[in-house]
């Protein structure tokens, strides 16, 4: 029982401490972060840019950009409920699957978990998705996990907004 009890203790202390994020993010500046956000407001600032550099690589049809920004095991839910991998977004941004002519987002809110963030906003698209027209605003919140030094979208998911 005594040698369980010191293997037991030295396996807790192998196992690395987990981040702990607050559940109650505070507000500064417009957008807003948990207590122990790493990186603070540096962090905030930067995924606002990678957002807004994501919207125009969409308009663009810039994959290469967007696949530096997008984690491999990324899944994107769109307006229409359709799920898509990396690979599957990549694919039907390249065939002008996914074609947007616009994309402005703004209300963009950011809250920093260690080294996973959650970015909410809103975005006023007008183009095509599978044929559909899209137009109007619609709500998003995209996930990114920071992997090596850089911050990857693994997660992005959007709901129109009722007019």
């Amino acid at each position: 029982m005594k040698r369980m009890v010191i293997v037991f203790c030295l396996l807790l202390a192998a196992i690395p401490a987990l981040p702990q994020a607050s559940d109650a993010p505070a507000k500064t500046g417009g957008t807003k972060k948990s207590a122990k956000a790493s990186g603070g407001g540096g962090a905030q600032a930067e995924l606002e840019r990678l957002e807004k550099e994501r919207a125009e690589a969409v308009i663009k049809g810039d994959t290469a950009a967007l696949d530096k920004m997008t984690a491999d095991d990324y899944m994107l839910t769109d307006v229409n409920g359709k799920m898509r991998s990396k690979s599957e977004t990549m694919e039907a941004i390249k065939s002008g699957a996914i074609k947007l002519t616009s994309n402005d987002i703004d209300d963009v809110k950011v809250h920093v978990y260690g080294n996973t963030a959650v970015v909410t906003g809103r975005s006023t698209s007008k183009g095509t998705i599978d044929g559909k027209e899209m137009e109007g605003p619609v709500r998003f919140t995209r996930v990114y996990v920071k992997r090596n030094g850089t911050w990857q979208s693994v997660a992005f998911q959007q709901t129109r907004i009722s007019q």
